[in-house]
Order: structure tokens, then sequence, then C-alpha cells
């Protein structure tokens, strides 16, 4: 499926693979609703100086109900930051009153109590905020802006209290890791759920800035294995693969790959992006293809970004396929683009980590085989 942005987006992806695989519409789908921030964090893939023009109220509201008509189940909204749009309430509402399921990515620092009363009206699914450090130099650091961390807690302090419901996400960074298992515990404490990214992605223009703050590969494992539910989640992985409930690589991906596709995800068939500038994107990180929802319809971009990412065909030579790793890896051909100019040309960092996870559930497995 699509990039997990939430928790909340799992579920969701998992109920759309069991009972609608076959179907390629758009179910789920991001929409950026401003590059506008206020905030400036160093790892960030967007361009907030991008010199567009964010698209109406009016033009929102056409394209959301051209993908309802289309069978959009949920959705969420991103930016930049989307509490910066002053007719962000009006885009919520609309969304809600149409019955899809929405999500909110923020970084709440503009939260306010008014917020709070229209969510207590129209329930969010969830809102996944990061949170950048433990401390205010620490997270900071990441924002570069001066008072974040003051703002930051006092939203979630807002949250907690109201009860509305959200999550917090951890991008895990040289500047930052030295938090990152003080964050943890602060979410265990709260009783929130806490996903923890270990990679950096580019840049959507390519850039590469943001990646060398990204971890080791050994330092990413380093968590696997340290964070008790990580690294339960990889024993289940080796009991899974030794009793025969799943097998080494998926089957969606043996599938695609099987057939040629280049593209094993659910980018442009059960998910689309759409950009603060009404372009039309097979997932977020795919800026590279696009199409302009300002010179053509819903339906002309539909088919285009099927024959962009969904019937796209690999070659031969494409390390991915063959690729017995492929269950411990979180590869995705559009970073491999933006970071490269090729969607073949493999991040090494994937690689490794995946390497690094296989040998830690092989060797769980002998030691399940042994009744230890």
């Amino acid at each position: 499926m699509a990039e997990r942005y939430c928790m909340h987006n799992q579920s969701m992806n998992d109920f759309i693979d069991e009972n609608f695989e076959d179907i390629r519409a758009p179910f789920t789908a991001g929409f950026e609703l401003t590059a506008k921030c206020n905030l400036n964090c160093v790892h960030c893939y967007a361009k907030p100086d991008r010199n567009h023009q964010d698209f109406t109220l009016d033009e929102f509201k056409s394209i959301f109900d051209t993908l309802v008509e289309r069978g959009l189940l949920d959705c969420y909204f991103t930016g930049g930051e989307i509490f910066t749009r002053p007719d962000f309430e009006k885009m919520y509402v609309h969304a809600k009153k149409k019955g899809v399921l929405v999500s909110l990515l923020s970084n709440i620092t503009l939260l306010n109590q008014h917020h709070i009363e229209l969510f207590k009206e129209y329930p969010v699914e969830v809102i996944s905020t990061s949170m950048y450090g433990y401390s205010e130099a620490s997270y900071e650091k990441v924002t570069g802006v001066k008072g974040s961390f003051r703002k930051f807690m006092n939203a979630l302090e807002l949250l907690q209290k109201n009860d509305i419901k959200y999550e917090l996400k951890f991008v895990a960074m040289e500047q930052n890791i030295d938090d990152l298992y003080k964050v943890r515990e602060f979410g265990n404490k709260l009783g929130v759920p806490m996903v923890v990214i270990l990679d950096v992605h580019p840049m959507s223009d390519g850039s590469m800035e943001p990646v060398s703050f990204r971890l080791t590969p050994e330092a990413a494992f380093d968590f696997d294995v340290r964070d008790e539910g990580r690294k339960q989640f990889w024993k289940d992985v080796a009991k899974e693969l030794l009793t025969g409930e799943i097998e080494l690589r998926p089957q969606r991906t043996i599938q695609r790959f099987r057939e040629g596709y280049l593209y094993p995800c659910s980018i442009a068939n059960q998910h689309v992006f759409i950009t603060s500038d009404l372009k039309m994107q097979g997932c977020v990180r795919a800026s590279y293809r696009k199409f302009d929802l300002r010179k053509g319809s819903f339906d002309e971009g539909w088919t285009y970004l099927q024959k962009e990412f969904v019937e796209k065909k690999s070659t031969l030579n494409y390390k991915c396929n063959s690729c017995e790793n492929i269950r411990f890896c979180e590869h995705c051909v559009a970073n491999f683009m933006l970071a490269y100019g090729d969607e073949e040309q493999v991040d090494p960092f994937f690689c490794r980590v995946a390497e690094l996870r296989r040998n830690f559930v092989e060797d769980e497995i002998k030691r399940l085989a042994k009744g230890e």
C-alpha cells in the first residue's frame, strides 16, 4: 500500500488489501494543503519556498468531491503546516461531511482551543505529530525556531486533556538520536501510539541535503533490536516464517515482480497525492512525475499515472526483483528516483538494514527450531 503516514493508515491499508485488492481506485489520498510552514526543519523533504499558488477552497472542494465519487474512503491532510491555512476548518468540515475518514499530519505548534472544539464536533481519526527531541535544545535543533518546543508541549497538553486522538512520531537523526529512547518512554507514559522513522528522504526536488542527517544502517538497526516493541515484531516474523504462516517474499510483491512491474506498492493504484498547487502524484514522494489538474481532469491524470507507475516495467537488471531480503526492506522506488535520478538505482542504506534484519530473524528461527 501507500506510504505509512500514521498508524491508522496501516489498518485502512489492510482493509483495502483484504477487500479491494484487484480494484484500481483512489481509495486513499493525501492532500498537501499548503507548502507554507512556521518551522524550518533540517530534514524536511518539502520546499517551503516554492513559487506557486496554493489551491483555493473551491479547487479543493472540486477535486475532493471527484475523489469521493471515484471511491475515496480515507485521506490525510499535510503540508507545509496545515494550520497556517486560514480556511483549514472549511476544508476539514467539507471532508468530514462527505463521510471520508480524515487524519491530520501537523507539527501542532499552531493548534489552539478553537481546533479542539472543532475536533470534538467533527472527530479526527488521528493527529499525527512529530516530537523531534525530548528537550527544548534538541527539539529546536531540528525545527530551527526558538519557542517551538514550548508551543509543541502546550499543544500536546491540549490534546491529552481533551481526549483528542493523536500519535507521536520520532524522526531519528544524528541531531536527536540521544533522545530517541527518552521520547519513546515519554510516549509510553502518555499511553499514545508512536511511530519511529529510521530513514530520512531526499527533498521533493531531488536534493540530498536531508539525507546527510540520516543514521547509519547499523544505528538504525540497533533500534530494531533494542526497542522491545520492534524486537518483538521481528521475533514474530521469525515465528511466522518458521511455521509457514508467511513466506520469505511477500506474495503481492512477488506477483508484481514476476509480471515485470517496477513498483510493487499501491502507488497510483489505490492511492493518490494532491499537491498544494493542484498537481496530482502517485504518492507524496513521487514528485518527479505529476499531472496538472488546472490543465486537465482527474480521469486524464489518473490514466497518466497508471501508465507512469502502475504499468511501469523494470529492466532485467533491477536488483530488487530477485532480492531475498525484500520482506525486511523498506525500499522505495520513488526515493531511488529522487536520490539518483534512476528508479532502479538502489539505495544501499535500505539494503544494509534489510540484511541486518534478516540475519537477526534467521538467528531467531534457529533458536526457535532448537526449542529454546
